[in-house]
C-alpha cells in the first residue's frame, strides 16, 4: 500500500459534501458531518443532510427535522453512503467543528449551525432549482 494514500484520506476529517440526484424533481443536497470511510465509488459519511429548495421568505427559525422551513428541510442524523459520481463539491472544516447542533435558517435563506464558528452550511436557492 502507498504510505501517501492515507495523508489524502478524508476518513475522519469533518466536511461539508454538496451532491445531486439523479432525478429531475429532487433538490439539491448538502450534508455535513464526519467521514467514516471511502472506497473508489463512494464516500461514506456520519452527517445530517439539508434539501435544499427554493428560497421561501421566513423570519430567523429554527431547523427541525423533516418540515421545510424557508426552503431548507433538515434530514436526520444517519450513515450515508454517497457515490463520487453525484458529488459536486467537498468543503473541509477544522476538525473541532460540531456538526451535529442545531441549525437555523435566517432571512436570507442561509442555513446556519449554532456552534463556536456558526457554519454557514447552504443557502436556499432563489428561483428556479432546473
Amino acid at each position: 500500500m502507498d504510505q501517501n494514500a492515507n495523508m489524502n484520506s478524508l476518513v475522519g476529517k469533518v466536511v461539508c459534501v454538496r451532491w445531486l440526484k439523479p432525478y429531475a424533481e429532487a433538490h439539491n443536497h448538502v450534508a455535513i458531518g464526519q467521514v467514516s470511510a471511502e472506497t473508489p465509488h463512494y464516500v461514506s459519511l456520519y452527517c445530517k443532510v439539508y434539501h435544499i429548495g427554493k428560497h421561501r421568505g421566513c423570519p430567523r427559525a429554527k431547523l427541525v427535522p423533516n418540515k421545510s422551513i424557508g426552503g431548507i428541510l433538515e434530514g436526520d442524523k444517519r450513515l450515508r453512503h454517497i457515490p463520487w459520481s453525484r458529488i459536486e463539491l467537498i468543503c473541509e472544516h477544522p476538525s473541532d467543528t460540531d456538526w451535529n447542533v442545531d441549525a437555523w435558517v435566517s432571512e436570507d435563506g442561509s442555513c446556519i449551525l449554532q456552534n463556536s464558528y456558526k457554519t454557514v452550511v447552504t443557502r436556499a436557492q432563489d428561483g428556479d432549482l432546473r
